[in-house]
């Protein structure tokens, strides 16, 4: 299903001009997808004046391509993918933060039950479920830098899905694994063990992020899209409960979250400090995969919301 939509948005991009009036816009199964599947359901898009499309997506892999080859006009991202396309020159740019938990977890039939059984084991690595140079791999070693573990423990297994590396850390197929909620709370449910979470680190690298063209195309609409976005922030904060059945709906999350899930309190749209920015900059240096780190108007595009949204 997923890979069908992907083609067709492909085939669209290269085959037609992209309504003027219209957003594509890329989700993950995720709890930062969440404004954008109630303003939908919502009506919210609609009547602040844009068209919005919600495509999911369940790797990073897929949802970047779509964006590179214009298939998307924006997508929930981070700032790893954002720092990248600036050293590639491909131009697009974070307009705003996407609020989200990710956790670090030890499968069912692990020894590691906390951070304490982390650090105490003295030889061996920890076979972890990750995406190679990703935004799970920088949060896992932060996360157990942050709670003084060593993140050099970590034997990375890359596993590019979402769903597989839940399905391989349940079935003890991987010792470790690093997901967004709520799987990550799906996961505990059965069984694994929570070893830390990215609330200890009081920010998390995951943004808005949108192509060049649209930005210099459909800066009006993803203003607009903004409008919606902020009142849907105001609309899950104040009735979280209402919009569960179709947060599963809309992010496509397994049925078996919709009681368990967290609905997170969210804030308007803001922008990621620079501490941010040049923190996961730093960590993709220190990876070889950017030889600088870029100034944070590289990477960032200001007052798409706020009093100088739109303006041309």
């Amino acid at each position: 299903m997923i890979r069908k939509r992907v083609l067709v948005l492909l085939f669209a991009a290269f085959c037609a001009t992209p309504l003027a009036a219209q957003l594509s816009i890329g989700l993950m199964p995720a709890c930062n997808s969440i404004p954008f599947v109630v303003a939908e359901k919502k009506g919210l898009f609609a009547a602040h004046g844009v068209k919005v499309t919600l495509v999911p997506f369940t790797g990073q892999l897929e949802r970047e391509t779509a964006l590179q080859t214009g298939a998307l006009d924006g997508t929930v991202s981070d700032l790893i993918n954002a720092i990248q396309s600036w050293s590639h020159g491909s131009g697009a740019r974070v307009t705003s933060v996407t609020e989200g938990n990710f956790a670090l977890l030890s499968s069912p039939g692990s020894p590691l039950k906390s951070l304490a059984d982390w650090n105490a084991r003295t030889s061996g690595s920890v076979r972890t479920g990750l995406l190679e140079d990703s935004i799970v791999f920088y949060l896992s070693e932060r996360m157990l830098a942050t709670a003084g573990s060593d993140p050099k423990r970590i034997e990375l297994v890359p596993i590019v899905q979402i769903p597989a590396r839940l399905e391989m850390l349940l079935a003890g197929q991987v010792e470790a694994a690093c997901l967004p909620e709520p799987l990550s709370t799906l996961a505990a449910s059965r069984g694994a063990h929570m070893l830390a979470d990215s609330d200890g680190m009081g920010a998390t690298p995951g943004v808005l992020l949108f192509t060049a063209r649209a930005l210099a195309e459909k800066r009006r609409q993803i203003a607009q899209l903004y409008s919606a976005y902020d009142e849907a922030v105001k609309e899950v904060n104040a009735h979280p409960e209402d919009y569960r059945a179709a947060i599963v709906a809309g992010c496509e999350f397994p049925p078996a979250v919709t009681s368990i899930m967290k609905i997170p309190r969210f804030k308007p749209a803001f922008l990621p400090s620079e501490a941010l920015v040049r923190d996961v900059a730093a960590w993709m240096k220190d990876k070889a995969l950017v030889d600088r780190v870029p100034a944070y108007l590289d990477v960032i595009a200001p007052g798409l919301f706020g009093s100088h949204a739109g303006a041309e």
